[in-house]
């Protein structure tokens, strides 16, 4: 009986000693690896579940929903513990969320927004509101009473980021101006789309020229590499020196236009503080916490000339 009972107690210790040691796995759905953003995102999804001693699964939709969707699958059959979401549609991100529910997979949204009635733990980003509005603010500060000639250069259509992103540039402008000089001076000349890469950016500018020509004098941009696209088709047309340019994210090469007059501000939106924060709720959910707000953000800043020194990091990703 006594070796029966040791037997027994040595069974039970090593399952759970295996229970123990079994590592939490995640899945990240990313929307697409086409943009040094959405690389950014993965390689530091990477570098963050690592450390944490997380087990990590990612795919890249190509910028299609129904890949998403069958890449979500694929994961949830693979047994993940908690499902990371850049939903590449908001309608179809609250689906692919329900069936991670359906199955008891916890899921995080990550930069790019899903509808509140979506079942997630929270949606992790950049607080866009706060910071397209005060580079709003700069260019009122740089354009004084004079009239902005504005081209917006927008991601895709029904993108819910970049509506957030560019309604709130607008806001931040028309509200500098009313309360400056009691009256509004802006003129959203066009929208044009660049699909959230450099090369779309430089045509959309392109096109934007040919349309619109000298009555240019600003340009705001969804995202710094598309930007850095319009910057290129600025430069190209000779009109550089007679449009200032805005954009978001924080990227390294968007810095480097900011130091250069290039670009005049960017906003952070950093996807090394954007993965270790969504890393860090999942270990909180693990631990049995719960009450999340419906937004994790990362802290609001303006970058431009006056800080980009103290920013700029030679040895980031993105």
């Amino acid at each position: 009986m006594k070796k029966l009972l040791t037997a027994l107690a040595l069974s039970l210790s090593l399952v759970g000693t295996a229970v123990a040691d079994e590592k939490v796995k995640i899945g990240f759905a990313n929307r697409t690896l086409n943009g040094a953003f959405f690389n950014g995102l993965t390689e530091y999804m990477k570098i963050h579940a690592k450390e944490a001693g997380y087990d990590l699964i990612t795919t890249d939709a190509r910028g299609d929903m129904t890949k998403q969707i069958a890449d979500v699958e694929d994961m949830i059959s693979q047994g993940i513990d908690f499902l990371v979401l850049n939903p590449q549609d908001p309608v179809a991100g609250i689906k692919i969320a329900q069936s991670a529910a359906k199955a008891n997979i916890p899921v995080i949204a990550l930069d790019s927004d899903i509808a509140l009635d979506a079942p997630v733990i929270t949606r992790v980003m950049a607080n866009n509101a706060a910071n397209n509005r005060m580079i709003g603010e700069l260019a009122v500060k740089q354009f004084g009473d004079k009239p902005i000639n504005l081209v917006i250069i927008s991601g895709s259509q029904g993108n819910l980021v970049g509506e957030d992103r560019r309604m709130n540039f607008l806001r931040g402008v028309l509200d500098s101006q009313i309360r400056q000089y009691n009256h509004s001076n802006i003129n959203v000349l066009t929208q044009v789309w660049g699909n959230w890469d450099q090369q779309g950016g430089l045509k959309a500018m392109e096109d934007a020229l040919v349309a619109n020509g000298d009555k240019i004098n600003a340009v705001y941009s969804e995202m710094d590499d598309m930007a850095l696209g319009a910057i290129h088709a600025l430069k190209a047309a000779g009109q550089l020196d007679k449009v200032k340019v805005y954009a978001h994210d924080g990227y390294k090469f968007g810095l480097n236009a900011v130091k250069r007059g290039e670009l005049q501000a960017t906003a952070s939106n950093n996807p090394n503080q954007l993965t270790k924060l969504t890393v860090d709720i999942i270990t909180q959910y693990k631990d049995g916490k719960r009450d999340f707000p419906d937004y994790s953000y990362i802290k609001p800043l303006l970058i431009d000339k006056s800080n980009v020194d103290e920013v700029y990091d030679e040895n980031s990703l993105y």
